[in-house]
């Protein structure tokens, strides 16, 4: 049995990003900002490897 996996877009991505932002008080806003800076770049380079690893096996 095939497994279905939700599909968002980067617009529903951005969408929600965008409410989840605005929601935030600005302590946290600036928090996550301090956060994105730090960790950021290890989180693409991850996600690339894994989707690299995951195109080659098809």
């Amino acid at each position: 049995m095939a497994r279905l996996r939700p599909r968002i877009g980067p617009v529903g991505v951005a969408l929600t990003l965008y409410d989840v932002w605005r929601r935030l008080p600005p302590r946290q806003r600036k928090l996550v900002l301090e956060l994105a800076r730090k960790h950021g770049p290890k989180v693409a380079a991850r996600a690339l490897e894994i989707r690299r690893a995951t195109k080659k096996r098809r």
